[in-house]
């Protein structure tokens, strides 16, 4: 039944397949033929026998091949689905399976088919396509789900979901455990000295060494950039400082060797003893970071354990002092917008901005963000803050009728269904404006309280809002929550965009995250763009849209924003 005008409409079939599928792979994964299978003599005919021959990693397929023939190149045995409908069972059928490769590895494919006609002239006619590629995708962002992609050990996530299971355990064995968090010391001054290349196989070399001194039983995460947390299964007061001793020993007991020669190195060591000092993970965590930053106080290499006296003063002092700061910036109309432009291809004018917060001091010092966030999320501020920033969004649009901007909302706010309400009932009073703004949040925030966060991003978008995930990539998204939260644009994280014109794991990475995008419909932004190496090679690789200091530095008074907007309410919006 096939012949030269039916083998080009197999092309034109692949081809819509392939775009139907969002694929746009090339080689073995883009591989697939039409056949027809004709029951009075068992014969299988192909449309294009050279695709079947790779498909089959034989020499050559012939036209046609004997059922029983295709049969031996399936690994493990027949396919259920498969037989039936062969055997006229089933009307039609769609399976996966694997086909024989050498030494005994296996291809997967998909094969999809049914039948027509009647009498004599009934066939079976299907596609056998391979998708091997999207298995070893999907094996890619399942083992990312768990690790750290540099150094192979789990990520923060998953980390937490440990230290999680060995709180359960202590408390119904009545055992103790603990949790360290490891802080590789002055890993600016390597990356100063010798490239972040070769701070990379430093942090990787550390993280071995680590591993290899811990029980079968404990667990070990890269938490941050140049942080390590550690979970000991079974741990005392007593042992604790044993097993930082052994910890940072075995870091600079010897030089880390790397392509530029050896980097001496040393950790200092923040420990908290379990359930005793926390009873929950993110307490955990927190008093770890508290105990590290006592550690580091002493030195280089230095190990400290919680204790409720740690850094609890300076910690209540600085804390209240930030309040008094937070709420008078606020209501002195200090806390202001920095903008900065998003594009779609280099050269091009802007008109969508991120808005950053800043906030400036008495004395007219910009205070940097990290100095006044996390305090304002401790100290209930930050739906003050987020509040803040919406007005002062609303204001420039108004004014500012061609621009468009993305706000960052934190899950405070989300979670809490009284700020919740007013942040939205704000968007509403401004409908209109609110067509023209796309709300962030944070993907490890979201996974946190993917509840809360499906219904705020369902409420937004009845506004007409666009909803963004920032930093994705730093966490792990399942497909049920992207599809579930409706996301329009995946914010890359900066960690992947930055120098990944030389590095090929970042480029795997970005185009794995791209792939995904495509199949959800969704647009992507690169952030951290800092070179036109980079930008150009996201751009090859699909990105719809750039951010970083290449682009534009976040700027508080741009040429195009009217004198004394955004702090003054446009005259068209006041009562």
């Amino acid at each position: 039944m096939f012949d030269e005008g039916r083998g080009g409409a197999t092309l034109r079939m692949g081809g819509m397949i392939e775009i139907a599928n969002g694929s746009h792979e090339s080689g073995e994964n883009a591989l697939q033929t039409l056949f027809e299978y004709d029951p009075s003599n068992g014969e299988i005919r192909w449309a294009d026998p050279a695709a079947a021959a790779r498909l089959l990693a034989c020499d050559e397929a012939g036209a046609a091949m004997d059922r029983a023939d295709f049969s031996k190149h399936v690994l493990n045995g027949p396919v259920p689905a498969r037989e039936a409908a062969f055997d006229g069972a089933t009307k039609s059928y769609v399976c996966e399976y694997q086909l024989k490769r050498a030494h005994g590895e296996g291809h997967w494919v998909e094969e999809r088919g049914g039948w027509i006609g009647a009498g004599e002239s009934r066939r079976l006619i299907s596609i056998l396509r391979s998708t091997d590629g999207e298995k070893r995708r999907k094996m890619e962002l399942s083992w990312l789900a768990q690790n750290d992609e540099l150094t192979g050990l789990l990520n923060r996530s998953h980390l937490r979901d440990r230290l999680h299971a060995a709180l359960a355990e202590a408390r119904k064995t009545s055992r103790r455990c603990a949790y360290l968090l490891a802080g590789i010391d002055d890993l600016g001054a390597i990356n100063a000295d010798f490239g972040f290349e070769i701070a990379d196989e430093v942090i990787v070399e550390i993280g071995a060494r680590l591993s290899r001194v811990l029980g079968e039983n404990d667990s070990i995460g890269r938490v941050a950039g140049t942080k390590f947390g550690i979970v000991i299964a079974d741990a005392t007061s007593a042992t604790l400082r044993e097993t930082s001793i052994k910890l940072m020993n075995v870091v600079r007991e010897s030089v880390v060797h790397t392509r530029r020669g050896g980097v001496a190195a040393s950790i200092s060591i923040g420990a908290v003893n379990l359930p005793d000092d926390a009873d929950e993970p993110q307490g955990a965590m927190a008093r770890a970071e508290a105990a590290l930053d006592q550690a580091k106080r002493h030195g280089k290499s230095s190990w400290s354990s919680f204790t409720e006296t740690t850094d609890v003063v300076t910690t209540r002092r600085r804390n209240t002092h930030m309040s008094d700061v937070i709420l008078t910036a606020l209501n002195e109309r200090r806390v202001r917008l920095a903008f900065q432009p998003i594009v779609s291809d280099l050269g091009e004018p802007p008109e969508k901005f991120e808005c950053l917060i800043r906030m400036r001091a008495e004395d007219g010092r910009e205070i940097p963000a990290p100095e006044f966030i996390p305090i304002a999320e401790r100290l209930g501020l930050v739906h003050l803050l987020d509040r803040r920033v919406l007005e002062l969004a609303v204001n420039t649009l108004a004014v500012c009728p061609h621009i468009r901007l993305n706000v960052n909302v934190s899950m405070e706010t989300v979670k809490d269904p009284v700020w919740a309400e007013g942040y939205l009932a704000h968007l509403r009073a401004h409908e209109q404006l609110a067509r023209r703004i796309a709300v962030e949040l944070t993907e490890t925030q979201v996974i946190d309280a993917i509840d809360a966060s499906i219904e705020f991003v369902s409420e937004l978008k009845k506004l007409g809002c666009s909803f963004a995930i920032d930093d994705f990539g730093a966490g792990y998204t399942s497909f049920r929550n992207l599809k579930a939260l409706d996301i329009d644009t995946l914010k890359i994280d900066g960690s992947f965009v930055t120098g990944v014109a030389s590095s090929r794991e970042n480029q795997l990475f970005v185009r794995t995250l791209l792939d995904l995008a495509r199949n959800f419909g969704m647009k992507t932004v690169a952030e951290w763009v800092d070179n036109e190496a980079d930008a150009m090679l996201l751009k090859g690789l699909g990105v719809d849209y750039l951010q970083g200091y290449l682009i534009g530095k976040p700027e508080i008074n741009p040429s195009w924003l009217p004198s004394g907007a955004p702090n003054d309410i446009p005259a068209a919006m006041r009562a």
